[in-house]
């Protein structure tokens, strides 16, 4: 029998951004940074969320130990214009973010209890005919925590060994240098890039800005490929069911391994 274990959902879409007008020169150097100008907002990710909440009937969060209505909270997400930090609600944990620098934001999913979630496909479907969206997958949580875990300290905090893990350098000059684990050949691993997230999941969405990142080269690569399961699921957006079960450990390790390099090369 398998081992009941919890999931996540990871959603990315496009973020358009600009150069900051008040960048400042200094000699041959300008001080500025990208500003966010178009691209999912907060309020539009939150809403989209609670929309699929009530699906459930589940209609508070757990804003870190205080409980509010969804409506009462969206309201003061719509105040601020911002949702900075993560919140609980039927058993799952929801946050948004933007990765300015990068051109991209996010939504993370995840189960706290397991089975909350339901059904998957009831979380993603909405965000996939949002314009700009970029990909999305489904993960074990722990695996996921695991295979991109870098600090010893995360492993010291529970106990755990990484005594027979590779170690490198965190490239940075001293005094700021320190040794961290090298999780630059685990299966698992994701990495942010310009636009996107280098990631891949037992199952996945992938929307037209993907192609335009990867190459539509990757695309033709995935539809002659072996041993993954392909189809449209509309608003220009590929469905890949690569497994049944999320990728748990490293005993799927050449498939996953594989499903990288038809995606990313």
């Amino acid at each position: 029998m398998k081992e009941h274990r919890r999931a996540k959902l990871k959603v990315v879409f496009k973020l358009d951004c600009e150069r900051d007008p008040d960048e400042i020169q200094i000699g041959t150097n300008t001080l500025g940074q990208l500003v966010k100008v178009g691209g999912i907002s907060d309020s539009q990710a939150l809403r989209t969320i609670i929309v699929t909440m009530r699906k459930f009937g589940v209609t508070e969060f757990n804003d870190h130990g205080k409980q509010i209505s969804s409506d009462l909270y969206l309201k003061k997400i719509e105040k601020q214009g911002k949702w900075s930090r993560s919140v609980e609600a039927g058993g799952m944990s929801f946050r948004f973010g933007h990765v300015v620098a990068l051109k991209h934001s996010f939504i993370s999913i995840e189960e706290v209890t397991v089975g909350s979630s339901v059904s998957w496909a009831n979380w993603v479907e909405p965000f996939l005919a949002v314009d700009g969206f970029v990909q999305a997958w489904l993960s074990d949580a722990d695996y996921d925590y695991w295979q991109n875990a870098r600090d010893p300290l995360q492993y010291q905090a529970v106990g755990r060994s990484y005594s027979n893990l590779p170690m490198k350098s965190n490239g940075l000059p001293s005094p700021l240098e320190q040794v961290e684990i090298d999780t630059s050949s685990n299966p698992g691993r994701w990495s942010l890039q310009s636009g996107h997230v280098e990631a891949i999941g037992a199952t996945m969405w992938l929307g037209m800005p993907f192609w335009e990142i990867v190459g539509e080269n990757r695309k033709d690569a995935l539809l002659s490929a072996d041993g993954f399961a392909v189809r449209s699921v509309g608003h220009d957006v590929i469905q890949i069911i690569a497994s049944e079960q999320c990728f748990c450990d490293e005993s799927t390790k050449d498939k996953q391994n594989r499903l990288r390099a038809v995606l990313y090369g």
